[in-house]
């Protein structure tokens, strides 16, 4: 793909899958597992990492990771880490970039670094020193003020392409939302079966009962009783106010599909030229 940083209809369909699984997928320990799966088939690499730290308490929250092959692993909250660490890593360029700019943009170690750099930075030889990982690229997602929530991928053999860069950051606010939905489902906000969650999100695009049931090749009679059933937990008895209260506020799959331009808009409201990275560190 050129470096215009246009993406190609399959792209669009695979940042698309990347939502949709996740919003039907069980919530998972931090994110929902399809999504990992699913960023995996999207941007391939030896690991693809959700990560969510306390900064200021220097202290590990969450690390849900996919590894090339299928694996996975995780790890909840733990002890405070090796202050050495934090510092290196509170030093590390790739990632205090986001909270020295402002800016939201993914970015790869490569921004910042080239290889004999990297190899000499204190974080990475803490961290990566015993692997032989080259190449990362990080998409950073909302997160309280002194906390951070990113999604890593790390490769040993290539760099990661604007493309790479671009599918990110089109899917960055949708990841949120998928993020905060796993919140609110594991919290018991009203649980919904897989089924009643695919029913409702058509109910949120305005599909009638009979257009639900073609959708999903069942009968109209199955999805007034979906319908019905869902009303009784949560004590409504209209439909947007089910899909309103058991959905989140995910924007429109629609919108990501018109997404795939140059120009991405940050969440201050400012446009990004995405085909221009992050400047390499000069000094």
């Amino acid at each position: 793909m050129a470096a215009s940083g246009l993406l190609r209809e399959r792209d669009l369909r695979a940042l698309t899958a990347v939502v949709e699984d996740g919003v039907r997928d069980d919530p998972g320990p931090a994110v929902p597992w399809a999504v990992l799966h699913r960023l995996h088939q999207l941007i391939p690499a030896d690991a693809v990492l959700f990560e969510e730290a306390d900064l200021q308490g220097r202290r590990p929250i969450a690390d849900q990771a996919v590894l090339d092959g299928g694996d996975q692993w995780f790890d909840g909250p733990g002890t405070p880490a090796d202050p050495e660490v934090w510092a290196a890593r509170a030093a590390f360029l790739p990632y205090s970039y986001w909270a020295r700019t402002g800016d939201v943009a993914a970015v790869r170690w490569s921004d910042f670094y080239s290889q004999t750099e990297l190899r000499n930075q204190p974080f990475y030889d803490l961290i990566h020193q015993d692997s032989t990982v080259r190449y990362a690229i990080n998409l950073p997602l909302p997160a309280p003020t002194g906390w951070t929530r990113k999604v890593g991928f790390f490769r040993t053999q290539r760099d990661f392409s604007e493309r790479d860069r671009l599918a990110l950051q089109v899917l960055r606010p949708h990841l949120h939302e998928v993020y905060l939905d796993a919140e609110r489902r594991r919290r018991g906000v009203l649980h919904v079966t897989r089924r009643e969650r695919e029913i409702l999100q058509l109910v949120s695009l305005g599909y009638s009962n009979a257009e639900i049931a073609g959708t999903l090749f069942i009968a109209v009679a199955t999805v007034r009783k979906h319908l019905e059933n869902i009303f009784n937990r949560a004590g409504v008895r209209t439909r947007s106010a089910a899909a309103a209260l058991a959905l989140p506020p995910v924007a429109s799959l629609s919108a990501m599909r018109g997404q795939g331009r140059s120009a991405v808009i940050r969440t201050d409201g400012a446009p990004r030229n995405l085909a221009s990275p992050p400047p390499k560190r000069t000094e």
